[in-house]
C-alpha cells in the first residue's frame, strides 16, 4: 500500500460516530429494499472518501474506486462494521447467496468509481445504475 501522502488516520478507523454524524438518513432495516441500501451505502462511501481526501489520507485525484486499494482496504468503504447485524450496514446481513451479495456491493463500488472518475462531480448516488448492475 502507498503510504506516501498519508498524514492522518483513515476515517474507517473511527467508531460508529463516523456514520451517525453524517446526517444521512439511515433506511429502516425492517422495510428497506436493496436499492435503498445501495443508495445509502453509496452516499456513506462518498462521505467517507471525501473526509479521507480532506484529511490527506487519500489523494484528491483518485481516478477510480479500485485505486483506493493502494492506500487501504477499499472494500471497507462499502460496509459499516459498526452497524453490526444491520441490513443497512452490509449486504452480508440479507441472507443471500454469495453472488447476489457481490452484485450489490459491486453496484455501490461502480457508482463510487464513476463518481471518482468524473472528478467527484455531483453526488455519487447520481452514478448508480441498478439495471446495468443486475442485467
Amino acid at each position: 500500500m502507498n503510504k506516501d501522502i498519508q498524514t492522518s488516520k483513515c476515517i474507517l478507523d473511527e467508531g460508529a460516530d463516523k456514520t451517525l454524524r453524517l446526517n444521512i438518513p439511515i433506511p429502516n432495516p425492517d422495510t428497506a429494499q436493496p436499492e435503498d441500501v445501495i443508495r445509502y451505502r453509496v452516499l456513506v462511501g462518498q462521505a467517507w472518501i471525501e473526509q479521507d481526501i480532506e484529511s490527506n489520507f487519500l489523494p484528491s485525484d483518485l481516478p477510480d474506486f479500485g485505486t483506493i486499494g493502494d492506500y487501504c482496504d477499499h472494500n471497507m468503504y462499502l460496509i459499516d462494521t459498526d452497524l453490526k447485524g444491520s441490513k443497512t450496514g452490509s449486504f452480508y446481513e440479507w441472507g443471500w447467496e454469495v453472488q447476489k451479495i457481490c452484485d450489490h456491493f459491486n453496484a455501490v463500488a461502480e457508482a463510487l468509481s464513476a463518481w471518482l472518475g468524473s472528478g467527484r462531480k455531483g453526488s455519487a448516488a447520481d452514478y448508480i445504475d441498478i439495471e446495468a448492475s443486475f442485467s
